[in-house]
């Protein structure tokens, strides 16, 4: 008998989860353009600092390692 109720309770639950989620859409403040410009250039920004970061590291690693081998 509870297993019954247990699968009807799923059901209702994931239909109450997609409700309540659409629900909560409709609440969301979304950015207007100049927000969203900016929030996408400090993106672009950060993973442009990121990148380079990345670069200069694998590089000191790469000469380190070819000083070592080829030493």
């Amino acid at each position: 008998m509870s297993h019954e109720v247990e699968q009807v309770e799923k059901r209702t639950g994931l239909f109450n989860y997609f409700k309540e989620s659409f629900m909560e859409l409709k609440k969301v403040v979304w950015p207007n353009r100049p927000e969203a410009v900016r929030m996408t250039g400090f993106v672009i920004a950060f993973v442009f600092v990121f990148a380079l970061y990345i670069f200069v590291v694998d590089s000191v690693i790469a000469k380190l390692f070819e000083w070592i081998l080829v030493r």
